[in-house]
């Protein structure tokens, strides 16, 4: 029988009483089955022949997660319906945008990396509530809710509105359709799974303990830092070890709580090798041998420490968004190691394999409708050759454009998921 990092997993509706009915999950790939609690005796027990049935899977707001607790998954049971805001908030009569004037996203990417990170390697799970409007979602909703979920290494159970329930059990054509749709997406996102288990590739460490009044500048740091395209990695005070520097161009400490003496050493060292460090003052306080920098900033007070520098928040954390966009800017772009041109709603999430010698980027566009305009990914890591993978498809190769210092892939039209592999010539 499949391991829970196995299981796919269906919520089974409860309106299909009949056993027969298993019958609709053939050939796959779907092997894992949470049924409610309401379900007929004969149901369950020709389920249970077949399916994996876990009963104790609990579902629970991230705030409220015991993350060490013992369990067979990590079950975020408040995760977001991935979609455009906008779209989903206009027949309440108002528009959300961000501070650009650009649509909101309400995307779990941000939120799967932390449970990722705090939550000791377990498989995770998320679910939401459905739209307000899910009788009428296309089929292409349900479809980025499980491309948004596996692109970060997770699963979505698949679940179905009450009435395309209803259309499937009774072989509505339109109803088997769509469930064939979400049958095969299923599928190939199988077939892909080793690839969508690679570690997030970043230059920025994010550290904070996601509890008490942390919680939310951190939880919206994250948020924000997704959505502007800045990569990162994820640390908690009480758990950090050294290696996890590895790589980062710079941290953004964001408690507002004193740093424990290994931590506020470790961040000591990685200043003064020429890393930056961002935090307020009071966790500051830890750094010795700081020299202005000469520099000037609004929010920041800017140090020398070593060949690196110390930022110090003239205030305590009140914009996460101008938080988001201080760390990237401050850290400078130039350490992005892949950059997004004419993204508009797209999401990318930046993985690579073991050894680093393949990079795997994952793009989710978020208006489940393919641009008119031209999307072109950029790095400048040495890049031999690339291919994309789009929803559904086998790979195909696609043309690299050089140009001095950099290396760009033109996109295709991208309707509700695509990744880039690049193989890069040396480890970045």
């Amino acid at each position: 029988m499949p391991t829970p990092a196995d299981w796919i997993p269906f919520e089974w509706p409860s309106a299909w009483k009949d056993a027969s009915l298993l019958k609709l999950l053939e050939p796959g790939p779907l092997n894992c089955l949470l049924l409610p609690p309401e379900a007929p005796a004969e149901l369950r027990a020709a389920a249970e022949k077949r399916f994996e049935c876990p009963a104790g899977i609990v579902w629970r707001k991230a705030g409220e997660m015991n993350w060490r607790e013992p369990g067979a998954v990590i079950a975020i049971g408040d995760a977001v319906w991935p979609d455009l805001a906008q779209r989903s908030r206009e027949n309440a009569g108002g528009l959300e945008a961000g501070p650009t004037g650009a649509p909101w996203l309400d995307a779990n990417g941000w939120l799967i990396q932390m449970a990722h990170s705090r939550g000791g390697g377990r498989p995770v799970w998320v679910r939401s509530e459905p739209p307000e409007d899910a009788a009428r979602l296309p089929v292409n909703a349900y479809l980025l809710g499980l491309h948004e979920a596996c692109a970060y290494g997770a699963q979505r159970p698949v679940w179905l509105a009450p009435e395309l329930a209803a259309g499937v059990a009774s072989g509505s054509a339109a109803a088997l359709g769509v469930w064939e749709k979400i049958l095969a997406a299923a599928r190939w996102q199988a077939s892909r799974r080793v690839e969508n288990a690679w570690a997030p590739f970043a230059r920025l460490l994010v550290i904070s303990d996601f509890t008490g009044p942390n919680e939310y500048n951190a939880c919206e740091a994250l948020n924000l830092a997704a959505r502007r395209g800045l990569a990162f990695r994820i640390a908690e005070p009480g758990r950090f070890r050294p290696e996890q520097l590895g790589g980062m161009r710079a941290v953004l400490y964001v408690d507002a709580q004193p740093m424990a003496a290994p931590l506020a050493a470790a961040m000591q060292g990685f200043a003064e090798r020429g890393g930056l460090v961002l935090a307020m003052k009071g966790p500051a306080e830890a750094f010795r041998n700081l020299m202005p920098a000469g520099e000037t900033h609004a929010r920041f007070e800017l140090f020398q420490c070593g060949k690196g520098r110390v930022a110090v928040s003239r205030k305590e954390w009140d914009d996460q968004y101008l938080l988001a966009q201080d760390a990237h800017l401050l850290m400078s772009r130039r350490y992005d190691a892949v950059r997004l041109f004419n993204a508009g709603s797209l999401l990318s999430y930046h993985t690579a394999a073991p050894g680093g010698g393949r990079w795997l980027v994952h793009l989710l566009n978020y208006t489940r409708t393919a641009a008119a305009h031209q999307v072109s990914l950029q790095t400048w890591a040495p890049v031999k050759g690339a291919r994309i993978y789009a929803a559904g498809e086998a790979g195909r190769a696609v043309e690299i454009h050089r140009e001095t210092g950099r290396a760009e892939v033109y996109l295709p039209r991208i309707e509700l998921y695509a990744a880039v592999e690049l193989e890069i010539a040396s480890h970045a």
